[in-house]
């Protein structure tokens, strides 16, 4: 039967990890779903809800990318976003933006602040997962 001759994958086998992405946004929800799209492509999601938090982690741990929406609790995620671009320890990490908000006002901001890309809420999981992966690439082209 052709059924046979398809190999069983080993679900215990483990995926090579590919680096770590930091989410930051202030809906659990939509931490945690972009957070099983991530491992789902190989990387290992670091959760904050927080700017400040999100701020700390990126020196700390050195993602490879950051998902990173605007309206948080404790900060506006594009003075995040400054922040991180600023510093000489953080500037290479590709951020995304994520924001509900997209009129032209706010898009220039997202520019001024270093941001690589933009994604505006609703999205498709996938292509926000496209854009991280272009990102990525990006940064190791330079």
């Amino acid at each position: 039967m052709i059924a046979e001759m398809i190999p069983e994958m080993d679900p215990c086998a483990e995926m090579e990890l590919r680096g770590q992405v930091l989410i930051c946004d202030d809906e659990p929800d939509i931490c945690d779903a972009l957070a099983h799209f991530v491992q789902q492509r190989g990387f290992e999601p670091i959760v904050t809800h927080l700017g400040c938090e999100c701020v700390r982690l990126a020196n700390q741990q050195q993602p490879t990318a950051i998902l990173l929406d605007v309206n948080l609790p404790d900060v506006c995620g594009l003075d995040v976003c400054s922040q991180l671009t600023d510093s000489l320890q953080t500037r290479e990490i590709p951020i995304i933006i994520l924001s509900a908000n997209g009129n032209d006002a706010t898009i220039r901001q997202i520019r001024r602040s270093g941001a690589s890309f933009y994604v505006r809420k609703p999205y498709d999981p996938n292509t926000v997962i496209t854009i991280l992966e272009q990102a990525i690439r990006n940064t190791d082209e330079w």
